[in-house]
């Protein structure tokens, strides 16, 4: 593991994969594993990079989006690695993903750009069970993490509570006003993007729109509306100016960082024990604050399963 974790941090993308494996695995020496790969990736890069998450409908140009945004970033930080985990739909009746986002997005042979496709799992918030503990991974061996979601709607919010910064796929006349008002994923991004810009008259008319109705959101302050962004890939604009605002976020301050932590474990313990095992442990996720997540999660989970076998 001590060579593996070094090649990673070398960008070595073969040792990246076999790392990602271990998180995504339900192996119990994998499970081990994690917890040895967290402690060896700290001490070797306390740093954490930037996390940044992308939602929209389906068709909303999401994977497109990320391949200029990603080639725009790198214009701007040649000496950057970005690291893209697309999650897919999985078939609710064969349970496999067909994992095709990669087919539709190229990066002008960046070598230090790494592409990983998870599927969805059936999940429902838009990412898949294991996306928060690869993209965990990924921020101790990258500069930038990019998570594009599954296609969502509007009470798909899953991203919010994952990212850094959220941004906001929207194709023109994708709603009107009241559409639009309604709450929401519409409450959770930083920034919105208006995609598929190619006619600027039509562009024009959605960012009216999309502007009148955002001061009537509950949690948007009207004063200090999030920024909007208009893209097309066909004309090649608008895509600097977006990276402009990804470069200018910050990763979450260490109290955020740990609300989220604690989220994620709730979320897992609920999707394995159900509210009976959040009951039992809710004081003891509290108590396990200090140690390494991967070491929290093990030995949470591990408590519940010994207490239902006893």
């Amino acid at each position: 593991m001590v060579d593996l974790v070094a090649q990673a941090l070398a960008g070595e993308k073969f040792a990246i994969a076999k790392l990602i494996s271990c998180f995504e695995s339900a192996h119990p020496d994998a499970q081990k594993d994690c917890i040895a790969i967290e402690k060896q990736l700290i001490a070797q890069n306390p740093e954490k990079a930037l996390l940044v998450g992308l939602t929209g409908a389906p068709g909303a140009g999401k994977s497109t989006l990320i391949q200029h945004l990603v080639n725009s970033i790198l214009a701007m930080r040649p000496q950057w690695r970005i690291a893209i985990v697309a999650v897919d739909p999985s078939s609710p009746v064969s349970g496999g993903s067909l994992l095709g986002d990669r087919t539709r997005v190229q990066f002008e042979q960046h070598e230090q750009v790494y592409f990983r496709s998870q599927a969805s799992d059936l999940e429902l918030g838009g990412i898949g069970r294991n996306t928060y503990r690869v993209c965990r991974l990924l921020r101790k061996i990258f500069n930038l993490v990019l998570v594009e979601s599954v296609g969502v709607g509007q009470s798909e919010i899953e991203i919010a509570h994952l990212a850094d910064t959220t941004l906001l796929a929207l194709q023109p006349f994708s709603g009107d006003e009241i559409q639009f008002m309604k709450s929401g994923i519409m409450e959770v991004p930083q920034a919105f993007v208006i995609t598929k810009c190619d006619a600027e008259d039509l562009a024009k008319r959605s960012l009216h729109q999309l502007q009148a109705s955002l001061g009537f959101l509950q949690r948007i302050d009207s004063k200090n509306l999030p920024p909007i962004f208009q893209t097309s890939s066909w004309r090649r604009t608008g895509f600097s100016e977006l990276a402009q605002f990804v470069l200018s976020a910050q990763p979450l301050d260490p109290a955020a960082e740990l609300e989220r932590e604690n989220y994620f474990l709730r979320k897992e313990i609920r999707y394995y024990f159900g509210e009976y095992g959040l009951r039992r442990l809710e004081g003891r996720i509290v108590e396990t604050v200090g140690k390494n997540f991967e070491e929290r999660r093990q030995l949470l989970l591990g408590e519940l399963r010994a207490l239902l076998e006893a």
